[in-house]
């Protein structure tokens, strides 16, 4: 499957053009999705643009003590995520995980005062409920 990948949000809280915290267990179910052989396309707004934010996300994922195979692959624009449907994604063969998706499962920022990012642990559930994990 080609799993195309938000950034700000999705593998970290929001705070561009900086680098965000974190967000708890992403590093770790990307990294389970690529030993599964799935494809990882980055698809962040930060493609957009061209101010060396994207880089960033890049050379963050692909920070090596993070194990992951390297992503090196983004789209050079962001595409819009439908809504978040694995039933969907499956017939297609295609998986945006992003916090705008609609329908896709969210939680609080950990650090930030406000708003929401992908909640993973749920969403691992999910993935291995339908054999994507």
């Amino acid at each position: 499957m080609t799993i195309f990948l938000d950034f700000d949000g999705t593998v970290v809280e929001h705070n561009y053009p900086l680098i965000g915290a974190e967000n708890p267990h992403s590093i770790r179910i990307i990294k389970a999705l690529q030993e599964k052989g799935h494809q990882i396309i980055l698809n962040t707004y930060r493609a957009d643009l061209n101010d060396g934010s994207l880089q960033d996300a890049l050379d963050f994922l692909n920070q090596t003590h993070f194990e992951l195979i390297p992503i090196l692959t983004h789209t050079t624009r962001k595409i819009h995520p439908g809504p978040f449907d694995l039933a969907e994604s499956i017939r297609f063969e295609k998986l945006y995980i992003d916090d705008i998706a609609e329908n896709i499962p969210l939680i609080p920022n950990r650090t930030l005062a406000h708003g929401e990012m992908v909640d993973w642990i749920t969403l691992e559930m999910l993935l291995r409920n339908r054999q994507i994990l």
